[in-house]
């Protein structure tokens, strides 16, 4: 039985709550004030505006957008189409000849480590898993099974199904065993894997290392017990490793994620909100994965770890870990690895498909609720932004210029993205509604009908999306004609799921960290159930 530690044994030595020791209380209140301020200020700014006369202001910000968003649009499809036509690259690739070809003895010297943290899930959500995991190329005896327990459920629920598991795969993997994570650690947050898969991990590399293992031939697969990798995900990912520069200091991840084990059966904005992350993704890691900084003649990387990965499990260890007492593992692991590397830890992607389950519950009522939670929880990663920003602080050794380049970062992927939509559908009407000079000036004429100009050009950049969404995605067969329509007008849902689901719980996270709540110890464990009637949701 593992030894029961306390919070301060397992979080990084340096830090409490996220924040290096050294951080006072008062700049704590203050960084943590910072996004929720500027998204209400963003949110307000119509009113605002109006209030004071600046009109003008606004209205070139709309601007501005409106030219902005249809540069994107367009910049969107390209990327989609190039991460379509990569995917079919790398599923023809032999990476495992190209890893012997490299350096067959480095690649002979790589083992995986398979980290399945569980909570409830029944044995029909990890069994297809963990098939998918035992017919990876670079063989099953080169994967280590490291399923990470609650206590909770361990002894009811997930003992019962490891010996399940075990007896059908034990003797194809290279070893299978569990941990089960206290619950009674004060101070961890609750309802979350980061704490969980840190203490499993933690007690794993102890015992390599009581074992007189090298934890640096070990590479480390993180992510959530339904992802059901390609066959050749692993082998892609080691090319990619033997042959980046500074391997160790870069996670690796496919840029192909997809919620496809049950995309087909999930409430409609569920399976909006779910293709339009799988588009996202793809479209980030092929045309914006670098950002050039005047540092080094470097690149930062923005693109911070999501869900699932693989990194080297000594890098894990010299970054401590993934932080307990915070809600969100992947992103903050990502940052967290950023500043104690001094900007030089990055993401390197391979375009093989990972699938995964998206948030389905008992009924169409349940999904949503479970969707929301989850939403809500996510949108609690900006704990990222005070965190990282103290970390900065107390750096003296990281130049200043990358320090504003990495705060920018943050604060337009976590907060000027977050208001575009809602400013754009929503912003000029307010305005109009708070200001009679705008309400009578030739621009509430004008953006109008360039926002109509824009919403035309997005709908035919909507139709290749389509076409390329059903390559990545693809449709359930059999479908009546009519269903195909339904499924065209999807996309016209994506504005409403951007202003309801990708929206309102994210403004919600962000708020009660701007009153102060902004160390949450307890989130919702998103339930991996599967929906009464098995049938395609429309």
């Amino acid at each position: 039985m593992e030894e029961r530690l306390t919070v301060d044994q397992l979080k990084p030595p340096d830090r409490k709550d996220g924040y290096p020791l050294q951080t006072p209380k008062w700049l704590r209140r203050v960084l943590e004030m910072i996004p929720g301020s500027m998204i209400w200020f963003f949110v307000l700014s119509p009113v605002i505006c109006a209030i004071f006369g600046w009109e003008k202001i606004f209205v070139l910000y709309i601007s501005y957008l409106i030219i902005y968003w249809v540069y994107r649009g367009i910049k969107f499809v390209v990327g989609v189409a190039l991460g379509v036509k990569r995917m079919k690259r790398d599923m023809s690739t032999d990476f495992i000849s190209k890893c012997r070809e490299e350096n067959s003895q480095r690649f002979d010297e790589i083992e995986y480590i398979y980290l399945c943290p569980v909570y409830k899930e029944a044995l029909d959500v990890l069994e297809p898993s963990f098939e998918a995991w035992s017919k990876s190329d670079v063989g099953a005896k080169k994967i280590h099974v490291i399923v990470a327990m609650e206590e909770k459920t361990a002894k009811d629920i997930q003992i019962p199904s490891f010996n399940i598991l075990q007896k059908k795969y034990g003797d194809q993997f290279a070893s299978m065993e569990y941990y089960i994570h206290p619950s009674s650690i004060e101070g961890e947050a609750a309802g979350v894997k980061g704490a969980n898969i840190n203490w499993a991990m933690r007690n794993y590399v102890q015992k390599l290392e009581r074992e007189g293992k090298d934890i640096h031939n070990y590479l480390l697969v993180t992510c959530d017990c339904d992802l059901r990798p390609h066959p050749k995900y692993l082998s892609a990912v080691t090319y990619k490793y033997l042959t980046v520069d500074l391997p160790d200091q870069k996670y690796y991840t496919s840029a192909v994620y997809t919620l496809n084990n049950n995309i087909w059966r999930v409430p409609v904005l569920i399976r909006v909100q779910s293709t339009m992350l799988t588009l996202v993704t793809l479209h980030n890691w092929t045309t914006e994965k670098y950002e050039m900084i005047p540092f080094s003649n470097s690149v930062f990387s923005s693109k911070a770890s999501f869900s699932s990965y693989v990194v080297n499990l000594n890098t894990l260890k010299e970054v401590y870990y993934w932080d307990p007492q915070l809600g969100i593992d992947d992103t903050t692991f990502f940052w967290n690895a950023v500043v104690r590397y001094k900007g030089e830890f990055k993401g390197e992607e391979v375009y093989l498909p990972s699938d995964s389950d998206a948030v389905e519950n008992e009924t169409i009522v349940k999904s949503y609720k479970s969707f929301y939670k989850q939403q809500h929880r996510w949108g609690w990663g900006i704990i990222i932004f005070p965190t990282t920003l103290a970390a900065l602080i107390y750096s003296k050794d990281i130049p200043l210029n990358w320090k504003f380049h990495m705060v920018f970062s943050m604060v337009k992927n976590y907060i000027l993205f977050f208001t575009v939509v809602y400013l754009m559908t929503v912003g000029l009407d307010l305005l109009g509604v708070f200001s009679k000079n705008y309400a009578y000036s030739s621009a509430a004429y004008n953006l109008p009908t360039a926002m109509s100009f824009l919403l035309s050009l997005l709908v035919v950049c909507n139709g290749f999306l389509i076409y390329y969404r059903r390559k990545l995605i693809p449709i359930p067969k059999n479908w009546p004609w009519w269903r195909h329509l339904l499924d065209f007008g999807e996309i016209v849902l994506i504005a409403v799921q951007m202003l309801s689901f990708g929206f309102i719980p994210y403004l919600q996270a962000h708020t009660e960290m701007m009153l102060g709540r902004g160390f949450k110890k307890n989130f919702y464990a998103t339930e991996k159930t599967r929906m009464k009637k098995s049938k395609i949701n429309v």
